[in-house]
């Protein structure tokens, strides 16, 4: 550890280091421009040269090792006159002229300014060129500011690990390009905007979509408020910067801070949050027209006491079905639709806004009144109460959010508890990673991830993903797990897709759909049969081994293959690969889940994992990659049917007792049977009469849509609390407009146990309530009660009735920004970053291997129906899309839903790319442009879940997983058929 002096402070550093470490571990600020954290060294600037004694040269401070004993003066007379001359020569390809005489806009401005250069070229050269992206939406160049540090080649290079610039030409006709073709897509752009943080002058820069704004708001004072991403669950942190009380851009946070980002984002966290300012967003409460207050208080429905009313069906108004739109023609506008000119932030018009194709029509607002928010909620208080009285409480359900903070779920899922008297509470989590939960509570006890996203990163020597689309699905997780493939780590990947990853990996086990079980026990039995199991482990961690031996038994790989499709040396290989690891990280996500098997699917995973010895220890994770900004703490908060918070079962009389102690309620009131699940909520036998939604689209996301569209239609009473007027909200009687991400305080779990903190930034607009606030007005009507009046004072009671966040409060998160890891048990904790290096916690502390057989999916291809399909999400768009449609930059770059169709089966159908045809499955038809891709395999088809007018679950079999309840979104039936165009 040499000791070096820096302009007269001594400072120890570690063996490696560079004297611009050891300047910056002791605040000593040493310019730089070509130098970023966690880039690699180009050492070309020469901006950071610094003096040492007894060295007659400047050196280097980026490149230059610490040595015990140096002396070292940053702003020695050298060392600036080296800075002026080079801030200069610089300047000679920049509009210096545009610099302001007062201050910087951008890094290097500033340290032209700082070192006093004057800010002048002599035009003997011309400004710098290259790529310019003049009709992106959502990232533009202006290469003139370049000075060519390469700092946004490295970026995409190092960081996503894309490679989409380069530089090109030598000399004085340098210049930074986009590869391949020049074409961003070509080149493989994801519109990470890698490029525009590390940029030090701007030359990359977005075009700031959120900034709808007049001339002026970008120079007013900014406040800077720290976030959490609202979409997937990698839970990356955003910076929100706010000027005149509303949200004008995203950026990210320091790379070097611990985020589970270190300040990266994807498109959608960077580019898709300007949905909070779309003119759909609601702002103030709706009641149904029909709904008339009596002289006596009471609400009731009577459609004749309205004339707009009486015009459409009790739940209905002027719009189509879902059925219906899907099955219409679409409109041939081309799939992508970047805008076709820069906006102008100063402009006062809607900038050609793309996002009025999705916009809510006017004319479905014409079957709701405006009305108070007394209104609204004596209401729904009224109703919800009514039903319980009259019908039972399990005649009511909720869905909470996995899109909502822990304190809004947690106070949702006790008001049906301690208030109406029904376990009948669920949320997305039932269509996602319920089978995970189901075989990871039977195996371990447990159903949060074991480990890190950064241990993936730094530390896994294989990486194995089933079912997950993760550079398109959680990106910048994606971005780490591609990092981790340039240090050298082994990469397999089992999906019936050649996603990217795929094509990235060593192996890939390119499967039928639905054949997992079979997979995973051939590779099973083949480690058996190479001795490669770890006995050890098994003997001293598991139960149940034996049982599961017996039953891989007659697994062969070629068995495998026969069931599979994957050649059996494939799943040899894998096998022996895994096996050996020595550290083998396990991730999977819905590919594997959305199954009617779905939970045996998790659960032979399990086995695998465990007799392998894969858990329990740093570099070898178990990571069920959530879809969700915070599905995994929606569920910790008992947003469930069948517990409380921290899992613990409704059917155990003393956790009642214990709950009904903390929320000052008889015990008597909670219900001691579990409640329904999602599926079962909306099922055909189901008693359930009137439901509260928070932040849910269910419409969409359930299978079958048809069915579910009528389900809903038949409600005695349906109050929904959302942003927009979803297709879920139009069919309510109360629409209740909640908040955003930016415009509430509340806490968020990730992908990796996170628990993370989030503040508001702004107001929601005009009459629209913090989620929190709406659900504490009900209960209180209700009943229920709520002693505080803050997310804070609510996650206080939720730390004291959750044994694994007893430790945690705000005090804590907002001194440790990157959050907490749960279990926290006491506020001595710093919680944990991997589980089960000792024992699982299970009774006597073994994980449980359960022996599981193969059974196809519950329908497959034939004659009629040649095609299997699976669904599931793109890059630029998220869930039913009521966020992201809303989206400038995210709409503009997918406007349009497409289905994925092999090449040679398009042409066995004379279909081309873009053109129209149907899919019809055993349930329905939807009409839906076509995209060739060799991603797919022959006579499979993928659909993605975001569009209404082509949806996905019209067609999905609602065969449900048993102990699960997740349907089979992932497998069904499906012919595929030209359709001609219309004569015009």
């Amino acid at each position: 550890m040499p000791k070096l002096t820096i302009d007269g402070r001594e400072c120890a550093v570690a063996d490696g280091a560079t004297i611009l470490d050891a300047a910056r571990a002791a605040g000593i600020d040493v310019p730089t421009l070509c130098w970023y954290p966690k880039l690699p060294t180009v050492g070309n600037c020469r901006i950071c040269l610094v003096s040492v004694e007894g060295t007659a040269k400047l050196l280097p401070s980026c490149a230059t090792p610490a040595a015990e004993g140096m002396v070292v003066h940053t702003e020695s007379q050298a060392a600036v006159k080296n800075r002026q001359g080079v801030l200069s020569l610089l300047l000679e390809r920049y509009p210096a002229e545009e610099i302001p005489a007062d201050r910087g806009r951008n890094e290097f401005e500033d340290l032209v300014h700082r070192y006093e250069v004057p800010r002048t070229r002599s035009r003997e050269l011309p400004l710098r060129t290259g790529d310019e992206r003049p009709t992106d939406g959502i990232i533009t160049h202006d290469m003139s500011t370049c000075i060519l540090c390469t700092r946004c080649v490295r970026a995409c290079e190092d960081i996503q690990v894309v490679g989409v610039l380069e530089v090109a030409e030598r000399g004085e006709h340098a210049q930074i390009v986009v590869g391949a073709d020049g074409n961003p897509e070509h080149a493989g752009c994801t519109w990470c905007g890698e490029c525009v943080r590390v940029c030090p002058t701007g030359a990359i820069h977005d075009i700031l979509p959120m900034a709808k704004l007049k001339a002026g708001v970008m120079e007013q004072p900014k406040e800077t408020v720290r976030s959490v991403c609202p979409y997937c669950a990698v839970g990356c942190q955003l910076d929100l910067e706010v000027r005149g009380g509303q949200v004008t851009r995203v950026v990210s946070p320091w790379i070097e801070e611990e985020t589970p980002n270190e300040g990266s984002t994807c498109v959608k966290g960077r580019f898709g949050t300007d949905f909070i300012l779309h003119r759909d967003r609601l702002t103030t409460p709706l009641i149904r027209r029909g709904w008339q207050r009596g002289a006596d208080g009471q609400w009731r429905y009577d459609a004749a006491s309205d004339a707009v009313a009486t015009q459409f069906p009790r739940r209905g108004g002027p719009w189509e079905l879902v059925e219906e739109e899907g099955a219409a023609a679409k409109d041939r506008r081309p799939r992508t639709n970047p805008l076709r000119k820069r906006m102008d932030p100063g402009a006062d018009a809607a900038l050609a806004d793309p996002r009025d194709r999705i916009a809510t029509p006017r004319e479905w607002f014409d079957v709701f009144r405006e009305a108070t928010w007394d209104e609204a909620m004596e209401l729904s208080a009224q109703q919800l109460a009514r039903l319980r009285d009259t019908r039972g409480p399990d005649s009511l359900a909720t869905f909470a959010s996995a899109k909502c903070a822990n304190e809004e779920n947690y106070v949702l899922q006790k008001l049906f508890r301690a208030g109406i008297g029904t376990n009948n509470v669920d949320h997305c989590t039932r269509l996602c990673h319920s089978s995970s939960v189901s075989a990871m509570q039977r195996a371990l006890a447990t159903s949060a991830s074991s480990g890190s996203m950064r241990e993936v990163e730094h530390e896994s020597d294989v990486i194995f993903i089933l079912g997950a689309n993760t550079t398109e699905s959680h990106p910048v997780f994606g971005a780490a797990i591609k990092r981790a493939l340039k240090r050298g780590a082994t990469l397999m990947v089992a999906d019936p897709r050649r996603i990217e990853l795929a094509a990235r990996a060593d192996v890939h086990l390119q499967l039928l759909p639905g054949t997992d079980v079979a997979l995973l026990n051939g590779m099973l039995h083949h480690i058996l049969a190479m001795g490669l199991e770890d006995k050890d482990f098994i003997a001293k961690r598991t139960r149940g081994f034996d049982e599961v031996r017996a039953a891989v038994q007659r697994y062969t790989p070629e068995l495998a293959e026969s069931i599979t499709g994957v050649p059996a040396a494939t799943i040899r290989r894998a096998a022996e690969l895994y096996a050996r690891g020595p550290n083998s990280a396990t991730l999977w996500a819905m590919g594997l889940t959305q199954h009617h098997t779905g939970t045996d699917i998790v659960t032979s995973l399990l086995n695998l994992m465990l007799a392998c010895g894969m858990i329990g220890r740093w570099g070898a994770p178990m990571i069920p990659i959530r879809g969700q900004n915070n599905v995994q703490g929606a569920s910790d908060m008992g947003a469930i049917p069948f517990a409380f918070t921290d899992y613990r079962r409704v059917d155990d009389p003393q956790v009642r007792t214990l709950y009904a102690e903390a929320w000052g309620v008889d015990p008597a009131k909670l219900d001691a049977k579990p409640g329904r699940k999602v599926t079962e909520i909306v099922g055909k036998d189901s008693p359930v009469r009137g439901m509260y939604i928070m932040g849910e689209n269910p419409i969409i996301s359930d299978p079958d849509v048809a069915h579910a569209e009528d389900w809903f239609l038949g409600l005695e009473f349906l109050a929904v609390q959302d942003l927009f007027l979803t297709e879920t909200a139009r069919c309510a009687d109360v629409v209740l407009p909640g908040a955003s991400f930016a415009e509430k305080d509340g806490t968020y779990v990730n992908t990796e146990r996170r628990i993370q903190l989030a503040r508001k930034a702004v107001e929601p607009p005009g009459q629209a309530r913090g989620d929190l606030d709406i659900v504490l007005d009900l209960s209180r009507r209700l009943g229920v009660p709520t002693p505080y009046a803050t997310a804070s004072e609510v996650f206080d009671e939720i730390a004291r009735v959750t044994p694994s966040w007893r430790g945690v409060s705000y005090r804590r998160l907002m001194e440790r920004p990157a959050g907490l890891q749960y279990p926290v048990p006491d506020a001595s904790s710093e919680g944990m970053a991997f589980l089960f290096a000792d024992r699982f916690p299970t009774p006597d502390g073994k994980a449980l291997l359960v022996a599981t057989e193969y059974l196809p999916p519950a329908e497959l291809p034939d004659a009629e129906f040649p095609f299997f399909m699976n669904t599931g999400r793109q890059m630029y768009h998220w869930h039913t899309g009521t966020m992201t449609r809303r989206s400038t930059a995210l709409d503009a770059r997918e406007s349009t839903a497409t289905v994925e169709l092999n090449p040679l089966d398009a042409a066995e159908l004379g279909v081309q790319d873009g053109d129209e045809v149907s899919l019809t499955s055993r349930r329905n038809t939807i009409r839906i442009a076509v995209r060739l891709s060799d991603r797919v395999a022959r006579r499979q088809v993928f659909v993605p879940m975001h569009y209404r007018e082509a949806a996905a679950n019209l067609l999905t079999n609602p065969a449900f997983d048993g102990p699960s309840g997740i349907p089979e979104f992932k497998v069904c039936a499906v012919r595929v058929e030209a359709v001609k165009p219309a004569l015009v």
